[in-house]
């Protein structure tokens, strides 16, 4: 299984730099994205965000969070659940073992927490110093 941090999903939605690699990481995949509560919290706020910057509407911001939440119901992305002491214990000892090396931020250590509690084994990002963490706790990174 391959996970992808939000930044990747959300370029499946938005006609940013790296889209297509990202849409193509995705295709590759053997399996849906798996998508946890702090994914659907960060791609609704950054999509918000875009609004606030005014390189979205509040329309368009609506519409692609709704259809979010269709791919989530239909089956394109698939919802996980987790354990979030074990996430967040994990993420604690990464930080402990890892963090300092490389620089790694909290939310961006929680996601590589969350894709080694759901045991897949490659890790794709757009983000150096989260790819350096993946990389260092064993996953296979896709940059």
């Amino acid at each position: 299984m391959r996970y992808f941090d939000t930044g990747v999903l959300l370029k499946l939605y938005l006609p940013e730099l790296r889209a297509a690699e990202a849409v193509a990481f995705v295709n590759a995949s053997p399996g849906k994205p798996p998508v946890n509560p702090l994914h659907e919290l960060e791609m609704r706020s950054a999509l918000r965000q875009k609004v606030g910057r005014r390189e979205l509407s509040q329309i368009e911001c609506d519409t692609l969070i709704a259809q979010v939440e269709s791919d989530l119901i239909t089956g394109v992305l698939e919802r996980v659940t987790v354990f979030w002491p074990d996430v967040f214990a994990t993420a604690e000892a990464l930080s402990a073992t890892h963090g300092v090396p490389t620089l790694c931020r909290s939310l961006d250590t929680l996601h590589v927490a969350l894709a080694l509690e759901l045991g897949v084994t490659e890790f794709c990002t757009f983000d150096l110093r989260q790819s350096r963490m993946a990389a260092a706790a064993g996953l296979t990174v896709i940059f």
